[in-house]
């Protein structure tokens, strides 16, 4: 076996790359938690672009979050933007296989690092849009990331936002504070598609940013509210899942009203925070240095309960 001293030169780069790694994570505003597998390597997943219907496509791996792409006959939308400028860039070559056209205009779902940080990775003064609470959140992003200043959303809006790109119609919905205060639902009406970001996870418990103001009761709002969209929505596209039917919306939904009226009675019989998350078998989530506290959203329906009190 070797020893350190004779291994050390072997070790050393891969305790820089690891470094970095981690400095990259601890600069991203998706700290709260990162929800998705590729968040936690150190080598994120081969990067793949494939279409969805008509010309939606999805792009898989790289550094951060599923993002997609709208192709036109001029030019092409890009919606949310991955974790790093690096990835960003190399979703872009890849995307150079299906179109050769560039990307006039980004469209964020919301404001998180895994969404955003790749922004950087664009043209300077490309036109992006995201809703007036991701601009101010991502404005906030800044005191850590002062590079994001420049990629700031030139665009906002406030509750929906109707347009036409290339004969496609597209329609951004906001419906209240979810995931984030700020996030958007993007609907392609003729395709019954919408792009969602961080709304849904299929398999496990949403995640609520209660430091910027996400809410669980905001999110069964906006759940309700894309199921009673017109016309009906058939495949939800989110930025940490396979794209989701109405029945794994449906099925979402369920769990979470399951999930809170447990809670409810729990808090009803008198039960303390620590009794009720011992009871879904939960213990609080260590708080990691340079990492927002996370919580679960047995933690997220108790507090805005009590909130409400």
């Amino acid at each position: 076996m070797k020893s350190f001293s004779s291994s050390r030169g072997v070790l050393l780069p891969v305790f820089l790359g690891v470094m970095v790694v981690c400095l990259l994570l601890m600069n991203s505003e998706y700290l709260p938690g990162a929800s998705s597998s590729s968040q936690q390597q150190t080598s994120p997943p081969a990067l793949t672009i494939e279409k969805i219907k008509d010309n939606i496509y999805i792009a898989r791996g790289g550094s951060g979050a599923n993002c997609y792409f709208l192709t036109g006959k001029k030019s092409n939308i890009l919606f949310d933007a991955k974790m790093t400028s690096e990835s960003c860039q190399e979703m872009l070559t890849e995307f150079k296989k299906i179109s050769t056209l560039s990307v006039s205009l980004v469209i964020l779902t919301h404001s998180d690092g895994d969404h955003v940080n790749g922004l950087m990775g664009l043209p300077a003064k490309i036109k992006i849009i995201g809703h007036k609470k991701t601009a101010g959140e991502m404005l906030r992003a800044t005191e850590q990331t002062p590079e994001l200043k420049d990629y700031l959303p030139s665009e906002t809006y406030q509750d929906s936002k109707t347009f036409s790109f290339e004969g496609t119609k597209i329609e951004l919905k906001h419906y209240g504070p979810a995931h984030t205060s700020g996030d958007t639902v993007i609907y392609f009406p003729k395709s019954r598609v919408a792009i969602v970001g961080d709304l849904i996870f299929i398999g496990r418990d949403p995640l609520i940013h209660r430091h910027k103001n996400g809410s669980y009761q905001g999110l069964i709002k906006t759940l309700e509210s894309m199921l009673a969209y017109k016309p009906g929505i058939e495949t939800f596209l989110s930025g940490h899942a396979n794209p989701a039917t109405r029945k794994d919306v449906e099925d979402l939904l369920t769990a979470i009203k399951e999930k809170e009226a447990r809670i409810k009675e729990l808090i009803n019989q008198g039960k303390s925070l620590e009794e009720i998350m011992a009871a879904f078998g939960l213990e609080p989530a260590p708080v990691q240095p340079g990492r927002t506290r996370r919580f679960s959203l047995v933690e997220i329906i108790y507090l805005e309960l009590n909130e409400k009190k």
